[in-house]
């Protein structure tokens, strides 16, 4: 079974040795299916589902793989076209005259009843001009197809073109996998498994209750115009270019409010209706070559692996509490008399650094010299001459218990 023309129907031993290649590295872990008994059927959540489709088969699924690899060129080709518009590969005119047009469907949406019109037009502009470069013949052909010309072409297995559509294929496998196993961990959220459910059920609740009122009032043509630009802004070359310090200067307040909300949701009724404050301390380490940050190279005259203190960050030796590579958890820190941890939440990173003007990394450390000063959120390189250290800031709530 050929997946291209008939005339293709014997396949060269190269190209017979790439698909089965392919389509045996990827079969060869598979369990065996189970026998169908006459029936294919799937199980899925007590129901019957694709009961009309063909049963699991090895050739049938070497015969689909082959004819799916010559025919998705169209599907890759379109996908291309998009994002040459919406990366702005072909400079910003061609771009801009893509966000027109949009601009113009959403101040008159009826007209976008003629997209399909305007489409089926412009193919068939193409294709005559390809078909008839020099100008009509005298007479059309009627009803039936001529042989040279076909205005779709696949390619042949082992050709450039087939390669690139297994490539495209290939990127897309990677690209549907990264996207579940990004949107998977937040999943749990939505099912009753975790604190976060019930918050996010009464805030849809809410907000659909408030929503019904004003639907009447917004307005839907000036919505979709700023929904559908709003993708061509962020992936403007300028925006990309200043997109990631902006984010690492917002990133870090947002998830500090959404993990307070998390944690004030957990309080309980007792910790509402005491005084609470806020404890603090500082995780200090040094940098040595062979053995990269740790507590065990702080030197004899830094300060200890974990201090307290309001500007403990700065003065060394200040209210030490720890020493050596231990977690935070294990401190022995002490409290005031009548003041208690607050037993729903634990130890968190302060990712603000709202006690010096460097804007921490992604784990929350702030990059220091070897004195402990000029504090940066990356270390500067002149820096591993003398030494570098870093620390960073961990806070957790207390409250008062009678």
């Amino acid at each position: 079974m050929s997946p291209t023309s008939p005339k293709d129907s014997v396949t060269s031993p190269s190209r017979f040795n790439i698909s089965s290649m392919l389509l045996t590295q990827a079969l060869r872990s598979l369990p065996t299916p189970p026998p169908a008994n006459g029936q294919n059927v799937r199980q899925g959540g007590g129901q019957t589902l694709m009961s009309a489709k063909d049963p699991l088969s090895i050739p049938i699924m070497s015969a689909n793989f082959r004819r799916f690899i010559s025919k998705c060129g169209p599907v890759f080709w379109l996908q291309d076209r998009v994002e040459e518009v919406v990366m702005w590969r072909n400079g910003t005119t061609y771009t801009a005259s893509w966000m027109a047009a949009y601009a113009f469907f959403c101040y008159f949406p009826r007209l976008a009843l003629l997209i399909p019109h305007i489409i089926l037009l412009h193919i068939l502009f193409t294709t005559y001009q390809s078909r008839y470069p020099d100008g009509a013949p005298d007479s059309l052909p009627s009803g039936t197809m001529t042989e040279d010309f076909a205005p779709v072409t696949q390619p042949s297995e082992g050709t450039p073109d087939w390669f690139a559509n297994l490539q495209a294929v290939q990127n897309l496998m990677g690209t549907i996998s990264d996207a579940y196993d990004f949107v998977s961990p937040y999943l749990v959220h939505l099912s009753w498994s975790t604190s976060t459910t019930a918050p996010l059920f009464a805030f849809t609740l809410l907000s659909l209750f408030a929503m019904i009122p004003v639907l009447y009032f917004v307005p839907l043509r000036l919505l979709f115009l700023v929904l559908g630009l709003t993708p061509f802004v962020i992936t403007h070359p300028y925006t990309l270019s200043v997109l990631p310090s902006l984010v690492g200067l917002v990133a870090p307040h947002v998830k500090a409010a959404v993990q307070k909300a998390v944690n004030d949701d957990r309080l309980r009724e007792e910790h509402w209706r005491s005084r609470m404050a806020t404890v603090s301390v500082w995780e200090n380490q040094r940098w040595a070559a062979g053995t990269g940050w740790s507590a065990s190279n702080l030197r004899p005259d830094d300060r200890k692996a974990w201090t307290v203190g309001e500007e403990s960050w700065a003065i060394a030796n200040r209210g030490e509490i720890g020493a050596g590579q231990c977690n935070v958890r294990d401190l022995t820190f002490p409290l005031p008399s009548g003041w208690k941890f607050v037993g729903t939440e634990d130890w968190s990173i302060d990712f603000c650094a709202n006690w010096h003007q460097a804007i921490p990394d992604q784990d929350g450390w702030v990059y220091m010299d070897s004195s402990w000063t000029s504090p940066q959120t990356v270390p500067r390189d002149e820096w591993k001459v003398a030494g570098i250290t870093r620390c960073r800031k961990w806070a957790r709530r207390i409250y008062f218990s009678k």
